[in-house]
């Protein structure tokens, strides 16, 4: 009797068991039904392959698709500047300081015009900028889903791998046979490798911006488009006792571990943006220098002071320009690795943070690395996320 009373028992286990099973799939089914039917109202932006929640609608105006000025300024630019006046926008990344204008169907970006299929716009007191036509700008690849209405954005300075489905297949939610389908990948889709996740699965993501998982032997050997690209990180010695050719620099004690950098005062800031040149680069004191610097792998950052106040320089956009402008043709003439700021007198602070913010990009296109020297009227904790070295 007992024995019968344990078969009954592990057939009702068995039954109810099969009877869950039976449930999860219906409810997954059920689940996969809905996420399948589901058409999104707004429009969202899957940024490096992650939802990005903003304070801002996204606006899609014919091919264009925006962003808020304030959207805009929290993922990618802090130093983001508007004038209100003028419409006028100026934002800089990386290496690239890009100008807009309100209804202007083109921006300057690095001195050089690039058309936009869409100007930026003024909508309820916001400004928006033609975001989906601004990867140039901020290292960004698009995309767009018109069926999940997802603007995809992809940083070009990070890794991306493709593999190509070999048979139509469920996107799954979860890395198991019990996940919910996302999305029905047809045979011959191209779709963009996360993650690998286990022996079984890869972490992807389809064309429709939709993330989930699919089996590896129903792909191909993923292709890797390109790899991570992180700028090296260099310590710096800055040796201040050999930054004057009158002493004897050639005793200075250098920085075995370090990066060794002068930072002799080459260049003056004059009236009208002029640059003022002082190297003396004909005397025999620059060339037994910059010899000495050559044989000793020791980096020229020159110095540019100011003769003139801040206020009458450096207002306006234009006139940062033309002293950027004036600075790099003599940064690159002379082959110097860097320039550091050493303004003794700043009557406008924000008008000389704005120089500093709009020439970096400028010369680290180029190569070449911008310092500052600390002094009561620098904002230290504002500029030094923006230049290389903040010299004390």
């Amino acid at each position: 009797m007992r024995k019968k009373k344990k078969k009954l028992n592990k057939k009702k286990l068995l039954l109810v068991i099969v009877a869950l099973i039976f449930l999860i799939l219906i409810i997954r089914g059920i689940s996969s039904s809905i996420m399948l039917s589901k058409e999104p109202k707004e429009i969202s932006l899957l940024l490096d392959n992650e939802l990005v929640k903003l304070k801002n609608e996204i606006i899609k105006e014919k091919d264009t698709i925006y962003l808020s000025k304030d959207d805009v300024e929290s993922l990618f630019d802090s130093n983001i500047y508007y004038n209100a006046a003028e419409k006028e926008l100026i934002t800089t990344y990386n290496k690239h300081i890009a100008i807009l204008k309100v209804d202007e169907n083109f921006m300057v970006v690095n001195d050089s015009n690039a058309e936009l299929t869409g100007p930026m716009i003024e909508k309820d007191d916001k400004v928006y900028l033609p975001f989906s036509q601004m990867g140039i700008v901020y290292d960004l690849e698009f995309e767009y889903s018109e069926s999940t209405k997802k603007l995809i954005a992809d940083s070009t300075n990070k890794e991306k791998s493709q593999a190509l489905t070999l048979k139509n297949y469920n996107l799954k939610d979860k890395p198991n046979a019990f996940g919910a389908t996302i999305e029905k990948i047809s045979h011959g889709e191209y779709v963009n490798i996360i993650e690998d996740t286990s022996k079984k699965y890869f972490k992807v993501r389809t064309a429709k911006g939709n993330i989930g998982y699919i089996k590896k032997k129903r792909l191909s050997e993923p292709e890797k488009l390109r790899d991570n690209w992180n700028e090296e990180k260099t310590e710096y010695a800055v040796i201040k006792n050999a930054s004057d050719l009158s002493k004897k620099y050639a005793e200075a004690k250098l920085d075995s571990e370090k990066k060794n950098v002068v930072t002799p005062t080459f260049f003056y800031l004059e009236k009208d943006g002029e640059i003022l040149d002082k190297t003396g680069s004909t005397s025999p004191e620059y060339t037994a220098y910059t010899e000495w610097t050559k044989e000793h792998n020791v980096e020229i950052w020159a110095t540019l002071e100011n003769n003139v106040d801040v206020s009458k320089s450096l207002m306006t956009y234009t006139d940062r320009n033309k002293v950027i402008n004036g600075l790099y043709k003599k940064l690159v003439e002379y082959q110097f690795s860097g320039v550091n700021i050493n303004f003794k007198k700043i009557d406008d602070v924000n008008s000389f943070n704005r120089f500093i913010i709009e020439l970096t990009p400028r010369l680290k296109e180029l190569g070449i690395k911008v310092s500052i020297t600390n002094n009561e009227f620098v904002d230290k904790d504002k500029l030094g996320k923006v230049v290389h070295l903040v010299i004390e």
